[in-house]
């Protein structure tokens, strides 16, 4: 999707004029710690350029919105935008799991995307092209072995799916094929 990260920088930056206290009420802007969050999103925006189809990959410029990687790619018949939101721990059983609070304030966003493809102008090529936004959880395990660190997916989520322009696609189909993606 051409200027895919230049409609991600105009998000982040409308969303936190227009919807800063909805950000800052669910506590999706701010981790706990911020050098282990990176890493662990360098790690999962890893996974998702491996993804077949190729996912064209970003990270949200310093966490300002619910989604710390935003992604698309081109599958059959639409474009799927994945939103993801990553949470990490040094302990396993400690990762952060969303809250319902979260999980609407993730789908405000997705709402928010929805509407800016209709009015960006770097989206002016894809105004009626069909799409699929979704959103979704990665919880990652920070593993400290001595002097390496590894970085293991412990659980992946899939929340919700939001259509523009889908009356001919086969939504049980893309709801396959994006709960899939999430899977990493």
């Amino acid at each position: 999707m051409k200027n895919f990260e230049l409609f991600v920088e105009e998000v982040v930056n409308k969303w936190r004029l227009e919807k800063k206290t909805i950000l800052e009420s669910a506590g999706l802007g701010k981790p706990s710690n911020r050098e282990n969050g990176d890493l662990a999103e360098d790690y999962i925006l890893q996974k998702i350029i491996n993804l077949k189809p190729n996912y064209q990959a970003v990270k949200s410029k310093g966490s300002q919105t619910p989604s710390d990687i935003y992604s698309v790619a081109r599958r059959n018949g639409y474009w799927h935008i994945m939103l993801i939101q990553v949470k990490s721990s040094t302990n396993k059983n400690m990762i952060y799991n969303l809250t319902e609070n979260d999980k609407k304030t993730f789908d405000e966003l997705a709402k928010f995307i929805k509407t800016q493809i209709g009015i960006s102008d770097y989206m002016t090529n894809y105004r009626k092209s069909a799409v699929i936004i979704s959103n979704g959880y990665v919880g990652v395990y920070k593993n400290e072995n001595g002097r390496t660190i590894k970085h293991t997916i412990v659980e992946t989520k899939a929340f919700k799916i939001f259509k523009k322009n889908t009356t001919k696609l086969d939504i049980s189909n893309v709801k396959k094929n994006v709960a899939i993606a999430h899977k990493l």
